[in-house]
């Protein structure tokens, strides 16, 4: 990792403690999910609005709220109520797969979300991939299909139906993250997580309601779940990504997605008795060769380019007393 990429406000090993931060705050979403009663959409909702709370809370200390009369704010708020309602998407899916398909199968297909943040910035952003990285999207989705196929049992398409919601979790994640690389810079991240989980909370108030949850959860056990789910894989995970997003690389951050289906699992073991098959596992295996192709693809592309353009710097500083007869 090239350090001429790294913001200079930030020390590379204060980047790995983050990363070990924010793996292990998202690694424990999948465990907290499961073990609450609550429908979904009634999780994503306090989950939400609560790590909106608390993030606006530490912004009031921090004094960060100030930015919201800013400039900066005023041209991009749209945008972050648009990423918030992706975020409200990715969460709503991925629950829901959580309570139809094994935790294994559904952290793993919703961690491939690397693999459409390549695709999508190819698309949109103009960033173009090489064949190293193609190969690795057709190993994941090779993967995926294979894990998919694990999980269909006969007639029971249950699981099949939470492996596609996961992997429609990941699509989501992967817009998210994109939006994240595009409009966190700037403004305080306190700020910027308020108004983007305010703005998940909102939209999946909205989707309670159509499909008839009661939101008033107040039974201890659910509320003391829905605080957990917000500082620990929210504030603790997802605030910090979204820090990282504005000091390094996002390849950086998103490579780190690919220790959360571990910890997951390990996690599972320990707490819920749940084993992954042996084929479970090794359609776990595929998908992560897949996309730590397509990372480790990235990261050489951009240590390239680092090289070419330090080479460039120091060509043009040698010509600097050159004669221009």
């Amino acid at each position: 990792m090239p350090t001429s990429n790294i913001d200079e406000s930030i020390s590379g090993a204060r980047v790995v403690l983050l990363l070990i931060l924010s793996v292990s705050m998202v690694s424990s979403a999948s465990i907290l999910i499961t073990v609450s009663t609550s429908p979904s959409l009634v999780k994503v909702f306090w989950r939400t609005l609560y790590g909106s709370l608390f993030m606006a809370a530490i912004g009031v200390v921090r004094g960060d709220l100030a930015a919201l009369k800013g400039p900066q704010i005023r041209g991009t708020w749209p945008w972050l109520v648009g990423i918030g309602v992706i975020l409200s998407l990715h969460f709503s899916t991925w629950f829901q797969s959580l309570e139809m398909t094994s935790i294994s199968a559904s952290v793993v297909l919703v961690d491939s979300s690397p693999i459409f943040v390549a695709i999508l910035s190819t698309l949109f952003l103009g960033e173009s991939l090489r064949r190293r990285s193609w190969i690795g999207i057709l190993v994941a989705v090779t993967g995926a299909i294979f894990l998919a196929w694990v999980d269909y049992d006969g007639l029971d398409l249950g699981a099949l139906t939470g492996d596609l919601l996961a992997l429609a979790g990941a699509v989501f994640l992967a817009i998210y993250f994109i939006g994240g690389r595009r409009y966190a810079r700037g403004v305080p991240i306190t700020v910027y997580t308020s108004i983007v989980y305010l703005a998940a909370a909102i939209t999946t108030l909205g989707l309670c309601i159509l499909s008839g949850y009661n939101v008033l959860v107040f039974e201890p056990s659910e509320v003391l779940i829905f605080i957990a789910l917000a500082v620990f894989p929210t504030v603790l995970g997802h605030s910090v990504n979204n820090y990282l997003l504005t000091k390094v690389p996002a390849y950086v951050v998103s490579s780190a997605v690919l220790g959360e289906p571990v910890g997951a699992t390990i996690l599972a073991m320990v707490f819920l008795n749940r084993i992954p098959s042996p084929a479970v596992l090794i359609g776990f295996t595929i998908i992560l060769l897949g996309v730590a192709a397509v990372l480790t693809d990235v990261a050489s592309s951009d240590r390239s380019q680092s090289l070419s353009l330090d080479d460039t710097d120091r060509s043009q500083s040698d010509c600097l007393g050159c004669d221009s007869d």
